[in-house]
């Protein structure tokens, strides 16, 4: 005997409860999964906080000469003519920046949210200090094109050379080409280069690098030699020319390194990792402001303040293109 066919009230109970049991069996993780991002300037850019909002950031830079015709100012008992010294004052000034952006919703969105224990304040919060965090990381590694700045990536005023060839012949200057001592070659060239600009000094030598991912994954997985246990950057760490002269180097893998050279190529950024070298200010960290009703809708404004990147000292940097 045949059944007869569900009436449209039957199927609707029956899709109720086929609803209700495949809810009853779901289980919610309670993690969030929030967007995998990072940023690296707080390791690569040091950094003075507070001040308050402001239009610059000003320094002072003083050189000083002497008069005379020799630099040795050697005064002997019949001479009459003592040189002077004299000292010559630039101001140098960094722009700041403003970052703003608000969080807005419904009382209504608020009072869903919150009965399954979410708040909509806490999610959007997040979001926003994450994407303050990265307009930061953009404007210490490349700077702003709408506001022609530039970072520690990209600076026009730094020296900038390009890596010789392997020498097994060629022209190819990449470092996947390149053998163990030829890529120490290329480092220790342009510490030495970046050493002898600044008189030798001690305070002058570099003591960070800065690579592409690609070039720094290849030093950790390439050996020094088939018969060796060490890896080139081990090799490297050991036998540059800062680490010889009693420093500490460090090499760090960077995305804004890739393809930021002239004509599109990879950069080698090797530069004085100090605070009275290079830095920029955070003159306002991201502040929440008074929050707004407005038409059954809450909006909290966020600001925050920072200044370009600050090249106090411009010969403690350089670039190597190419590798």
């Amino acid at each position: 005997m045949n059944k007869a066919p569900l009436t449209a009230p039957h199927r609707l109970a029956a899709n109720d409860s086929y609803t209700f049991l495949m809810k009853e069996l779901e289980k919610v993780d309670e993690t969030i999964l929030e967007p995998l991002s990072g940023t690296d300037w707080p390791r690569d850019m040091p950094v003075i906080t507070g001040g308050g909002l402001m239009e610059n950031i000003a320094a002072i830079d003083v050189s000083y000469a002497s008069t005379g015709g020799e630099d040795d100012n050697l005064f002997f008992d019949a001479a009459n003519d003592i040189p002077v010294i004299q000292a010559d004052m630039a101001k140098q000034v960094a722009r700041t920046f403003n970052f703003a952006e608000y969080m807005a919703f419904s009382v209504m969105e608020r009072e869903k949210m919150m009965s399954v224990g979410r708040d909509p304040e806490t999610f959007l919060n997040k979001g926003i200090r994450l994407h303050c965090d990265k307009v930061i990381d953009r404007n210490v590694y490349k700077g702003f094109t709408k506001v022609s700045s530039t970072g520690l990536c990209n600076n026009p005023s730094i020296t900038r050379t390009s890596a010789p060839p392997h020498t097994s012949g060629g022209t190819d200057t990449q470092w996947q080409y390149k053998t163990a001592d030829e890529i120490l070659d290329d480092i220790n060239s342009t510490i030495s280069a970046l050493w002898r600009d600044n008189d030798c000094s001690s305070d002058a030598l570099p003591n960070h690098i800065l690579i592409p991912v690609e070039q720094f994954g290849l030093l950790v997985t390439r050996k020094v030699s088939d018969d060796s246990e060490r890896s080139i950057l081990t090799y490297v760490l050991e036998n540059n020319l800062a680490t010889q002269q009693g420093g500490e180097l460090i090499i760090s893998p960077c995305k804004w390194c890739k393809g930021i050279g002239s004509s599109g190529v990879d950069r080698m950024v090797v530069y004085c990792n100090r605070v009275d070298r290079i830095c920029f200010n955070l003159t306002q960290p991201l502040r929440r402001m008074d929050t707004e009703y407005a038409e059954m809708r809450i909006k909290i404004p966020y600001i925050a303040q920072f200044s370009e990147v600050r090249f106090l000292y411009p010969s403690t940097v350089r670039y190597l293109d190419g590798i």
